[in-house]
């Protein structure tokens, strides 16, 4: 049976990737040096570990989980016990999970307060998710047009920039939604 925690696609490094790429609390950087500094080992082991191509010990796993603050399951499975339920019923990302926890606890980001009205406003209206089914279906249209092969490209009406007019509409889509969140509340725009 081939190891499963071993390569570069496995749960460990991939998250191990992402929380380096941005911390979990702080969302800044971490080097291969100075969690290697933090943990006792060399940034080589910490490459190792990102490209899966070796593992951490049982002790090098715990200070690296205490390290970003995350659990030890979280490193190796990519979803914290804690938040396992929720990942269940929701398909929440441990991120997502974590970012509306941080939203409700302490209620702002940054300097931006009171996230978690706006998070509650947007999630209860069932007009968001109809943004969301569109923009992804706009998004996804867009996307196979740039995709597609030279050949399917040639037989596109000549005179008519398609890929142009989708982003363009995306676009106007996007800001045609933000100007109506912005208006809900009480912020009159003009619209160019």
């Amino acid at each position: 049976m081939e190891n499963q925690f071993k390569g570069y696609d496995n749960t460990f490094s991939i998250t191990l990737r992402s929380i380096m790429e941005s911390h979990p609390n702080s969302g800044e950087k971490t080097t291969q040096k100075a969690l290697g500094e933090a943990i006792g080992v060399r940034p080589q082991t910490i490459s190792l570990y990102m490209d899966g191509s070796t593992q951490p010990t049982a002790d090098n796993l715990y200070k690296i989980a205490k390290y970003f603050n995350v659990s030890v399951d979280y490193l190796l499975t990519g979803v914290s016990s804690e938040n396992k339920d929720l990942h269940k019923q929701l398909g929440l990302s441990e991120d997502a999970v974590n970012w509306i926890k941080r939203a409700h606890d302490t209620g702002r980001f940054d300097n931006c307060t009171d996230v978690i009205t706006t998070l509650n406003s947007l999630l209860s209206d069932r007009y968001f998710y109809a943004f969301l089914k569109d923009l992804t279906f706009k998004a996804e249209s867009l996307k196979a047009l740039m995709n597609q092969t030279e050949e399917e490209k040639r037989n596109r009406p000549r005179g008519i920039n398609i890929e142009g007019y989708y982003i363009w509409d995306l676009q106007m889509y996007v800001q045609s939604f933000i100007h109506k969140e912005l208006v809900k509340r009480g912020l009159q725009i003009e619209e160019e």
